[in-house]
């Protein structure tokens, strides 16, 4: 299910279509209100013609063996988020030719806000052993006491894509404003920190500092999170100063080209050579070169700073 995209090779908005694919129907509905122009609920023939009072929609797409962060949202029978402060998640492994699940970890997901017109999901910090097939069932109270129980189910790969925990950041060389003509060459974002563009990937990775590194296309971005979430990372390099470096990616090669709402540029190199499925991404790199700390699409500057502390 979360090898979708691999098919779509290097089209040149292959990276917006690989999210629209692995992230809907979750994020039509929290973008409804900027993308749709009808105000109806997004309600699937299945929840029309009965089916579970509420389900869970897994976000995230590249979760392997070992330390994963999921990420879900709840929404009931008419299509609607369901918010919740937290919610209670056992996470049980199906067990291959058998009509059996073990129980491998209960944890507590908190609800995160997203920027977005709607709602928002339920994050997770899972640790898990083995690859296959998992269930994950939800309990939680709604904003207005509801009592609610939803499932899901994921595949854990035995690899990630993108880089494992504990391994070396890859030492892309990227774009930087001293090598740009013009800032809007090397990102879409209408108002960016300048900061964030003075070294690349492979320069920083030989100061032996810590390094925060955000994948986003902030103009061209489907969950609508992009440019929030490279705000977020200035966030945090406002709170920590130069105690680490920032650098925001920019996924497409020169976004100022770009006409309407389809890229039509090259995925720049680094996309591939980290392994990307979707974006958002932002990667927490400790002054040794090794990745300590990864999250798929938005997570807040709190998230992102209290990772960071973890490797000073």
């Amino acid at each position: 299910m979360f090898n979708l995209a691999k098919g779509l090779g290097t089209l040149p908005w292959a990276l917006s279509l690989r999210t629209l694919l692995l992230l809907a129907p979750l994020l039509l509905i929290l973008v409804a209100a900027c993308s749709s122009e009808s105000d109806d609920p997004i309600i699937s023939s299945e929840q029309e013609s009965g089916g579970p009072e509420y389900s869970a929609i897994i976000i995230t797409t590249d979760m392997s063996v070992g330390e994963s962060r999921v990420l879900f949202g709840v929404i009931d029978r008419q299509g609607m988020p369901v918010p919740g402060t937290s919610s209670e998640v056992g996470v049980y492994f199906l067990v291959p030719g058998e009509d059996a699940r073990v129980l491998k970890e209960s944890v507590t997901a908190n609800f995160v806000n997203w920027p977005t017109a709607v709602g928002g999901v339920f994050a997770a910090n899972l640790d898990l052993d083995i690859g296959g097939l998992y269930e994950i069932d939800v309990n939680l109270t709604s904003v207005d006491g509801t009592q609610v129980f939803a499932q899901a189910s994921f595949i854990l790969q035995d690899h990630p894509s993108t880089p494992a925990i504990g391994s070396p950041a890859p030492a892309s060389v990227t774009h930087t404003a001293a090598e740009a003509e013009d800032i809007s060459h090397i990102t879409s974002s209408l108002a960016p920190d300048l900061d964030l563009y003075q070294l690349s990937i492979h320069e920083a990775l030989l100061q032996n500092k810590p390094l925060v590194v955000v994948f986003a296309t902030p103009a061209y971005c489907v969950s609508a999170t992009c440019g929030p979430q490279v705000g977020e990372v200035t966030k945090v390099k406002e709170s920590l100063g130069d105690r680490a470096n920032f650098i925001h990616i920019e996924v497409f090669e020169n976004p100022h080209l770009i006409e309407g709402e389809r890229p039509t540029t090259d995925l720049v190199a680094a996309v591939q050579e980290w392994g990307l499925p979707t974006e958002p991404w932002t990667f927490v790199i400790d002054s040794q070169g090794l990745v300590r700390g990864k999250f798929e699409q938005f997570t807040t500057a709190a998230e992102i700073e209290a990772k960071l502390l973890e490797v000073f």
